[in-house]
């Protein structure tokens, strides 16, 4: 935390993205061969059938980069998160483990959740209490 922003940094939300990004592409390029496999036929054939899977398998690419970029590229310099942002921080043990973790609720209606594996959460929280945000166990 320095000054009103929160900045996060792990592996864990690296590799995400990263998932994101990977699967964005793969599908893609196997929905991009597709269409080009429906054009081709719509070509032989004449066939409207073939015409409407293309459109909606170009539909599909576009929806997957869509995908891609949002959550690969365009969310990955988004690692902050400022304060006045935040609605309310709901502590929690997982019971699994017993790692402290805090979810944040932002606006928009939006969560971010924090694993702390190294840090304590306790100091966390009151860090966020002590600038104006409600805490919940």
């Amino acid at each position: 935390m320095e000054g009103d922003r929160i900045f996060i940094s792990g592996d864990q939300a690296r590799y995400v993205k990263v998932l994101h990004l990977i699967s964005a592409v793969c599908w893609s390029v196997f929905f991009s061969l597709q269409a080009q496999k429906h054009y081709k036929t719509f070509l032989l054939t004449r066939d409207v059938t073939q015409l409407v899977f293309l459109v909606i398998t170009t539909l599909i690419v576009a929806f997957w980069v869509y995908v891609g970029y949002t959550r690969g590229i365009l969310d990955s310099g988004r690692d902050e998160i400022h304060v006045k942002q935040i609605v309310k921080a709901q502590k929690k043990l997982r019971a699994s483990d017993d790692v402290p973790m805090v979810t944040l609720f932002l606006n928009n209606n939006r969560r971010r959740t924090l694993e702390f594996n190294d840090l304590d959460d306790l100091h966390f929280a009151d860090s966020l209490a002590g600038r104006g945000v409600l805490v919940v166990d």
